[in-house]
């Protein structure tokens, strides 16, 4: 009965909204950027060797395959 004079001890409530408003902000933040990772168009021309380049890849790989 003399637990009932006390006032019960609680966090205020401005102490649980600033970390709630952390946490979802920081996961609005997060979809965004994978979003804008992950859900980008893919590249629309395909990467070309040069006539250089190519001749340097072929003379490589006929070296691996002779060994």
């Amino acid at each position: 009965m003399a637990d009932r004079g006390r006032q019960r001890r609680e966090a205020p409530r401005r102490a649980l909204i600033g970390p709630l408003a952390m946490l979802a902000g920081g996961a609005m933040v997060g979809v965004m950027v994978w979003r804008i990772l992950m859900l980008e168009p893919a590249p629309s021309g395909l990467e070309q060797l040069s006539q250089h380049d190519r001749g340097a890849l072929e003379r490589f790989l006929d070296g691996r395959v002779r060994q």
